[in-house]
Formats: C-alpha cells, structure tokens, sequence
C-alpha cells in the first residue's frame, strides 16, 4: 500500500514537469515563428527600399536625358520613324499603293516594336499581368 501511496502522491509532480515541458516547448515554437515573421516583414522592406532607389535613380537618368540637348530628340525622332514605317506598311498594305515597304529584317522588328511600345507606355504590361494572375 505505501508503494501505491507514493505512486499516487508523486503523480501531481510528474504532470507539473509534463506541463512545464510542453509550455517550454510551446513557448519555443511561438519564438520561431516570431522570428520567421520578423524575417518575411525585413525581407519585404529591403525590397521595397530597393525598388524605390532604382525608381529614384531611373528618373534621375531620365531627367538628365531631357536636359541634355544630343539625348531629348532621340526618342521622339525614333518613334516617329517606327511610327512612319508601321504607317508605311499599313497605308500599302490596305489600299494597294504597290510601295512595296519591306519588313524590317529579324532583330531590328523586334526594336521597332519596343520602342513603340516603350513611347506608348505597354511595355511592362505583359510583365505585370504575368505577376497578378499567377499568384
């Protein structure tokens, strides 16, 4: 009976220890995840500063190029000759002018078409589609 008394007096002891364990662990687990969230949310920041300073920066070029009298025409007169070449080709292309305006040849249509849409402003849009609807 003295060994059944002994086992029975002892258990409170044994189920505190139990407790403390499991809030010690309990504990460790909320510091982890604390951590982890402090980790994400310094992550989100740097990338955010980040992007801001290339944002500050690419307008900084850009400003530097409007002011400069050999770089302010270069766009403008690029686009305006993409926009007569596309011009060119529909106008001969609908109504049968017989100009024949060739295609330009394989990497040069491509920057034809970046520039225009450089100008335009849909540049990034593909991009910035992608982003949204894959999340």
């Amino acid at each position: 009976m003295g060994f059944f008394a002994s086992l029975v007096l002892g258990l409170p002891g044994v189920i505190g220890k139990l407790f403390d364990y499991l809030g010690k662990r309990s504990d460790n687990s909320v510091l982890t995840n604390g951590q982890n969230v402090t980790g994400d949310t310094t992550v989100a920041q740097a990338q955010l500063t980040a992007y801001v300073e290339e944002r500050k920066v690419i307008a900084a070029e850009r400003a530097a190029q409007h002011l400069s009298p050999w770089t302010a025409w270069m766009i403008p007169f690029a686009f305006a000759l993409c926009m007569l070449h596309f011009g060119a080709i529909v106008l001969d292309s609908t109504f049968l002018f017989h100009w024949r305006v060739a295609a330009l040849p394989e990497p040069y249509d491509k920057m034809e078409w970046a520039i225009v849409m450089a100008v335009i402003g849909v540049t990034g849009i593909a991009g910035t589609v992608r982003k949204i609807f894959t999340r």
